[in-house]
């Protein structure tokens, strides 16, 4: 990990070609490697979690693809289009993890 103060990197963040993470913290920049997430072993319950995720979202995809689907959305949930996805997202995850454990 290396502290740098160069002014060409302040206000950048991000990484570079997976290989160099930047990072911004106060007046100083911090250049590390990327992380190595290969050995990461992930508990039961956030294997569920990510599974209920991945299954709303393709419902969700499904149903904003279908302008009938989502208008009857939109009138169920009471919601401006704009705050839509977050509301049907909310929705299918309360779905879905109610399926999952029960």
């Amino acid at each position: 990990m290396a502290i740098s103060k160069n002014f060409l990197l302040k206000g950048v963040r991000g990484t570079i070609n997976k290989q160099i993470v930047i990072r911004d913290y106060g007046d100083k920049v911090v250049l590390s490697a990327y992380p190595d997430m290969d050995r990461r072993k992930l508990s039961p319950k956030q294997v569920r979690r990510t599974e209920i995720m991945k299954l709303a979202n393709e419902e969700l995809r499904s149903i904003k693809a279908d302008q009938q689907l989502r208008d009857a959305a939109q009138l169920r949930l009471n919601v401006p289009g704009n705050k839509l996805h977050h509301a049907l997202l909310r929705e299918l995850l309360f779905k879905y993890g109610k399926e999952v454990i029960g």
